[in-house]
């Protein structure tokens, strides 16, 4: 039976690190299913989910542990399994940077029990003031029974609240 890896990776970044864990994973048999990867801070990050037989587990996990200047974390995930369907949706998230921007926004959609799928941020020069801007792009999952009215009010406030544009996409 096949056995699901979610992989936490961070090094020094260099050329040639994805093809050596990509290397690695082959070698043992583990098939790379989903990644996403940056450049942050003079590190090469990572989050990847792989899929590898169960008697080839351990020595993938060995193997992965041994890459030099590569520190790697492993947990083991979840096969699959029918779930209710989700909702989705998108978020963009605009405005001046500021501390408390992600903890506010997203507090508000976990209270009306909305999930965050994927994020993304970055705080960049804006072109015209010089002032930093902060943005946030976000694929968010709820419930079919959950009201896409009540998440758009919510929203609504709490972009009032942190002074942030805010627009929620289907």
């Amino acid at each position: 039976m096949n056995g699901v890896l979610v992989l936490t990776i961070s090094g020094q970044d260099r050329a040639g690190l994805v093809e050596k864990l990509a290397d690695v994973i082959a070698e043992y048999g583990g098939n790379w299913e989903h990644c996403r990867m940056a450049h942050l801070a003079g590190r090469f990050v990572g989050l990847l989910e792989v899929t590898v037989t169960g008697n080839q587990q351990q020595d993938l996990e060995s193997a992965l542990r041994g890459i030099s200047d590569l520190d790697v974390m492993i947990a083991p995930g979840l096969v699959p399994s029918k779930m209710e369907p989700m909702r989705q949706f998108d978020l963009e998230v605009v405005g001046s940077d500021h501390p408390g921007i992600v903890r506010d926004v997203f507090k508000a959609l976990a209270q009306v029990s909305v999930n965050v799928e994927e994020l993304s941020t970055r705080a960049y020069s804006a072109p015209d003031s010089g002032g930093i801007l902060f943005e946030a792009k976000a694929r968010l999952a709820a419930s079919s029974k959950v009201d896409r009215e009540k998440i758009r009010k919510h929203l609504e406030k709490i972009a009032l609240d942190v002074l942030v544009d805010i627009r929620l996409r289907d």
